[in-house]
């Protein structure tokens, strides 16, 4: 069974959406590869520098994020 994203990891896809922005261009923007990007906004790695990075490119809250 698929584990429920937290309300962060939500809130990353959704301004994704929003912006028209791809993982890729995410993390161009953040400076981190595409696949580290990915693990954290899918919640499966957990780092809080890559998350408040992610969180001020998007310009979204970053006390959202938990550990699942």
């Amino acid at each position: 069974m698929a584990r429920e994203l937290s309300p962060w990891c939500k809130q990353v896809k959704i301004r994704l959406i929003e912006l028209n922005m791809t993982t890729s261009d995410l993390a161009s923007k953040v400076g981190l590869t595409r696949i580290y990007t990915s693990a954290i906004v899918n919640g499966r790695v957990y780092s809080e520098p890559a998350i408040k990075k992610i969180s001020d490119v998007l310009n979204i809250s970053e006390s959202a994020c938990s550990l699942s």
